[in-house]
């Protein structure tokens, strides 16, 4: 701010003085003010950011990416990211872990954010990310109990039961009348179905004929499901996979009792 200061004043040498200190002094405060005013301090938070962007429609369509966020050590619901990260490269693959700096923007533009993140430190990059505690093991065997869309067809009937083994970066199984495997693109697992993330890549198989009619309906629809099934849960006995909030397959673990 600028003060323009009588003429009559200026005429008193001494007066003029200590106006001139006083308004300098009022200056100097006001700028401190200013200083202050506009000097954001940023916060500290961690974020999960998905494997892949999706499309999502902010002031024009976008690829937006897929982040929660831990609070107290327990990670938020997935949700759309319509900000850039300031120093993050991101790659498409993995599950990257990361310490961001969160600072609120002054005056931001009406179509801009109020945020800004900068990049402090990846601190993990990882195509799965199982719990330390995970029941998904390479030893664990998981008998299919349910399986949507089979109409009167029940699994359990089945002479061999139709089961997965799912761990690391792969999966196999029996489902039905054939053993499967295939490769488990990206698996996020958490206690909770939202916050949990599952991509399963194209099922192979071995090409025996199937004489059993509910083998044959299981083994079709256990691998076209495999296929649309995008969270997963752990609930003992039980392994659960859903297409968003829909519960389309349930495993239960053969060692269980």
């Amino acid at each position: 701010m600028k003060f323009k200061l009588p003429a009559s004043l200026l005429l008193t040498g001494m007066l003029s003085g200590l106006l001139i200190g006083c308004t300098s002094g009022n200056l100097d405060g006001a700028g401190s003010d200013s200083d202050s005013a506009n000097t954001a301090v940023g916060k500290t938070e961690t974020y999960w950011v998905a494997p892949e962007r999706v499309a999502c429609q902010g002031i024009v369509p976008m690829q937006c990416l897929v982040v929660n966020k831990v609070v107290d050590g327990k990670t938020t619901e997935w949700q759309y990211f319509y900000n850039d990260i300031a120093g993050f490269e991101y790659a498409p693959g993995s599950f990257y872990k990361l310490s961001v700096e969160t600072t609120e923007v002054a005056n931001p533009a009406a179509d801009a954010s109020s945020l800004s993140y900068k990049l402090l430190t990846e601190v993990d990059k990882k195509q799965s990310y199982y719990v330390p505690n995970t029941m998904l093991t390479e030893n664990r065997r998981w008998n299919l109990k349910q399986l949507t869309g089979l109409g009167e067809v029940n699994p359990l009937m089945l002479e061999q039961p139709a089961n997965i083994t799912i761990a690391g970066n792969r999966l196999s199984g029996f489902s039905g009348c054939n053993n499967f495997f295939g490769q488990v693109l990206h698996l996020f697992e958490d206690e909770q179905v939202s916050n949990s993330l599952l991509k399963l890549g194209p099922i192979g198989s071995t090409l025996m004929a199937c004489a059993d009619p509910n083998g044959n309906a299981v083994e079709q629809k256990l691998q076209q499901t495999l296929g649309e099934v995008n969270a997963i849960k752990v609930q003992w006995p039980f392994l659960n996979m859903y297409q968003n909030d829909e519960l389309m397959i349930q495993f239960v673990a053969e060692d269980w009792d």
